[in-house]
């Protein structure tokens, strides 16, 4: 595994590749849809075979639990939850208590090795799986696949702002397939990274760090609610704790000098009020410069403050805060 330094330089310049694991449910039968409407905080009903959508799953109180990817197929629809949510048992007992008679919920052992590869050289880790060229694989869209012979599907999608893919398959293959797949990406001057060092990746590009950045919090205070819709009229679970109020209080990024970013916890100020406290301290993966996410108070959760962590200033700023390379180098190119 490549230290923290390097593992956050294989994910800005190369490939990096890491176990995503989690909890992969089948949903079958005539009511599928209706289910996944109701697990999911994300509305789905438009949602095509061969796409994938990104979503949050809450509690029955509102609170976040995790995120999930759906995986749209004609006859199916695989939900693979992260490693912290458990969807099988809560599908179970949503087919039981609304009578959703000819419906099953049931683990996808064939689609519980979830590997993703991240980075502006990922696509070059998993070209030649498909039958088809990696530039015709869009964002939130899915491939059957082989990777040296294992089945395995391709989803294009990531965490980063760099292209990002996963290759999932059945749990047995998941060692060949991992191993094969830091390979390809050690050629490309990246490995298997330190799964530590995604907090800064992803905080530093707004998508959601769980379960710490909503600990404690609303989907709006987290500043996720892009990953859920909110204000749907169906019912779905979690609904009944969604307040649709504006927050007193919400997420912003912040930077620091040095490479430790105040602790989690730690009281933010200004000129000795307290405006609140730090939500997450990112790894400073060698870059020279603090990061972190800031629970502050309105109006103080806007880019471009300067505030203060007992002896440390902080300066609140606006995301992305890095300009990833996969926006400007092509794929196939």
């Amino acid at each position: 595994m490549l230290t923290t330094n390097e593992s956050y330089a294989a994910i800005r310049n190369s490939a990096a590749v890491y176990d995503r694991g989690g909890e992969a449910v089948r949903l079958t039968g005539t009511h599928r849809g209706q289910l996944l409407s109701w697990l999911l905080a994300k509305q789905t009903e438009f949602a095509e075979p061969g796409t994938v959508v990104e979503s949050l799953i809450l509690a029955e109180s509102g609170a976040v639990e995790g995120a999930s990817l759906v995986v749209m197929d004609e006859d199916s629809i695989v939900v693979i939850a992260d490693s912290q949510t458990a969807l099988l048992a809560p599908a179970r007992s949503a087919i039981e208590d609304q009578g959703l008679d000819g419906t099953y919920a049931n683990e996808a052992d064939d689609l519980t090795g979830v590997i993703a590869v991240e980075g502006p050289l990922s696509w070059q880790a998993v070209e030649g799986i498909t039958n088809e060229p990696m530039s015709e694989i869009l964002l939130n869209e899915w491939r059957h696949g082989k990777l040296d012979g294992v089945e395995c599907l391709v989803i294009r999608i990531g965490t980063t702002a760099e292209y990002g893919y996963l290759v999932v398959t059945s749990s047995v293959e998941r060692s060949s397939v991992m191993a094969e797949l830091v390979g390809r990406a050690e050629r490309l001057g990246g490995g298997a990274i330190d799964p530590a060092v995604l907090q800064r990746a992803q905080a530093e590009v707004n998508h959601p760090v769980l379960p710490s950045q909503a600990r404690g919090l609303t989907i709006f205070e987290a500043g996720i609610q892009w990953m859920a819709t909110p204000n749907r009229d169906d019912d779905f679970r979690g609904k009944a704790g969604i307040v649709l109020e504006a927050p007193s209080r919400k997420i912003v990024a912040a930077v620091c000098d040095g490479d430790h970013f105040p602790d989690q916890g730690s009281v933010v100020t200004d000129e000795g009020i307290a405006v609140g406290i730090v939500q997450i301290a990112t790894p400073s993966a060698g870059l020279g410069s603090g990061f972190g996410l800031l629970l502050l108070d309105v109006p103080y959760c806007v880019p471009g403050l300067t505030l203060t962590v007992g002896s440390r200033i902080v300066s609140t700023v606006a995301r992305p805060s890095v300009d990833p390379r996969s926006w400007t180098q092509q794929i196939g190119v």
